[in-house]
């Protein structure tokens, strides 16, 4: 069996690390990127270096001329997913499973942070926060002023985004004198905010909404023919992340589940208020962080996936679900190929 990852992040190392050890020798690794030297060339059996493609009905084609010529079996794309969904049918004729959601509209809406979010708000409310959509710079403006008075600091981004690209915190406290140690990171004052969106042509909308200060969870999820697997990471301001199944977490990501029912990994962000968990977003991929769910779980999520799309089913189970497991992401040096 040959699985093709291409364009992925560094995860992709872990990813093909877990398949390979919970099926030994079953699976050929074909990788490739537009990157020569990306990471997961280290793990790969095979390697191709890409040429650098718009997402686009040409990238598509790439993909489906290169499913055809390696004679790959499952196809775990990391990017243009919603535009890949679309040709899932042209894929299985290929011979290959692609490792995205099946529905193109269930993709769509994922794509669109706003679509999103108006979404589960109209199934159940507490699901998302507050927030409001921006599609000129006056309502950029406004959004803020009446954001403002109810919150300690504003954030946005655009409703279309990925990896945080375009995700900045509006904090006024930066003009403090005398704080050289500080870091601005994607934190900006309030004039800053509006000279850099006052010359955007707003062809995509902002979101703004309060930026949630408490912690953030990374949920891993899986649904299954006997159970959903969700697995809640908690991020800590130490090198190392907690896994707890928070009850709460854990029933809001079954109901999203159950409402988008897709059945490859998905990564759901939550971020809490103070008061109760709101959605960041929903990522319809394996995270990069899936590893240290794995490891911390037991659960080889990758492993149980790629068995699924090709009909096969795989035992798992949880551990006690009353214990909190710390698993850490420890660094070390390799030297990549020439």
């Amino acid at each position: 069996m040959r699985i093709w990852f291409n364009q992925w992040f560094s995860t992709a190392y872990h990813l093909i690390e877990l398949m390979r050890a919970g099926s030994p020798g079953k699976f050929t690794f074909v990788g490739s990127s537009a990157n020569p030297n990306a990471l997961y060339r280290l793990v790969s059996d095979e390697w191709y270096t890409e040429p650098a493609l718009p997402v686009s009905d040409e990238y598509v084609e790439y993909c489906l001329e290169f499913c055809k010529a390696h004679h790959i079996d499952v196809f775990f794309p990391r990017r243009a997913l919603t535009l890949l969904s679309r040709y899932r049918e042209e894929f299985l004729a290929a011979g290959t499973k692609l490792a995205v959601g099946s529905d193109y509209k269930i993709m769509r809406l994922l794509d669109d942070k706003a679509a999103t979010y108006a979404f589960f708000e109209a199934r159940d409310a507490s699901l998302v926060p507050a927030h409001l959509i921006a599609g000129t710079y006056e309502e950029f403006c406004a959004a803020y002023e009446s954001l403002r008075p109810h919150c300690a600091r504003v954030c946005y981004k655009l409703t279309k985004d990925e990896g945080a690209e375009t995700f900045r915190v509006i904090d006024d406290t930066l003009l403090r004198s005398g704080d050289v140690r500080r870091k601005p990171g994607m934190k900006l004052t309030w004039d800053m905010a509006r000279t850099v969106v006052r010359g955007y042509d707003f062809s995509v909308p902002f979101m703004l909404m309060p930026y949630l200060e408490g912690q953030e969870i990374s949920v891993d999820c899986l649904r299954t023919p006997g159970e959903e697997i969700i697995i809640p990471r908690f991020k800590t301001n130490h090198r190392y992340s907690e896994v707890r199944f928070d009850e709460e977490i854990v029933e809001k990501c079954r109901t999203m589940m159950n409402l988008l029912q897709i059945d490859v990994p998905i990564n759901i962000q939550f971020k809490g208020d103070g008061e109760k968990y709101c959605l960041l977003e929903i990522n319809p991929r394996m995270s990069g962080g899936l590893q240290l769910s794995c490891l911390a779980t037991g659960i080889n999520v990758p492993d149980i996936a790629v068995h699924q799309l090709l009909g096969e089913e795989k035992t798992w189970q949880y551990p006690d679900r009353q214990k909190v497991y710390r698993v850490a992401n420890l660094e070390t040096p390799k030297r990549l190929k020439a």
